[in-house]
This record gives structure tokens, C-alpha cells and sequence, in this order.
């Protein structure tokens, strides 16, 4: 059985990973949302601004989570209450997405 690691490193490492798996979220709900806009029968125009939308979110929360993640090697701890902030509004941004999609 293997011992728990422990340091001061490792919650910045798991903190690390959380926003990794945080970006790879962001990634699958964007090809999920292109997958739904190119099946949606809400015509042409809908489906491309929503397919653009999900890229420009998904492009914009891979930025931030870079960002973040460099942020922890370099030993900037410290998290402003925007990135939080914008991660929710990215999240609320996919979830208006899907429902117009569903929608139309």
C-alpha cells in the first residue's frame, strides 16, 4: 500500500491538474455543442454562430486556464475572483448555447 505524498508542493500540482481537467471540460462541451449545432434543425446561420460561439468560449477558457496553470509554476498562488468569474460565465455561455440549439 503506498503512503499519501505530502509537501508544499503538491496542493499547487493538484490545483494544477484541477484546471487541466477543467480545460479538458471546456473542450469536450465545445465538441459536444459543434456536434449539436451541426445536427440542429435551426438552419445554417444558427448553427454557425453557435458553433462559433462554443469555439470563442472554448478558445477564451483554454487562454484562462493556460494562463492559471503558469501562473501556479511560477508560485502565484493567489487567485483574483476574476478567472473564477469568467470560468462561470464561459459555463453559463455553453449552457445558453445548447439550450438555443435544443430550441431551434
Amino acid at each position: 500500500m503506498t503512503q499519501p505524498v505530502h509537501g508544499p508542493g503538491v496542493p499547487i500540482i493538484r490545483t494544477g491538474l484541477a484546471w487541466r481537467r477543467t480545460a479538458l471540460s471546456f473542450a469536450t462541451v465545445t465538441l459536444l455543442a459543434l456536434r449539436l449545432a451541426l445536427t440542429s434543425d435551426g438552419g445554417v446561420p444558427v448553427a454557425v454562430a453557435c458553433a462559433l460561439a462554443a469555439l470563442a468560449a472554448c478558445t477564451t477558457a483554454l487562454v484562462v486556464v493556460r494562463r492559471r496553470v503558469a501562473d501556479l509554476q511560477h508560485g502565484r498562488t493567489s487567485l483574483n475572483g476574476h478567472t473564477l468569474l469568467l470560468c462561470a460565465i464561459l459555463a453559463l455561455g455553453y449552457a445558453l448555447i445548447g439550450a438555443v440549439l435544443m430550441i431551434l
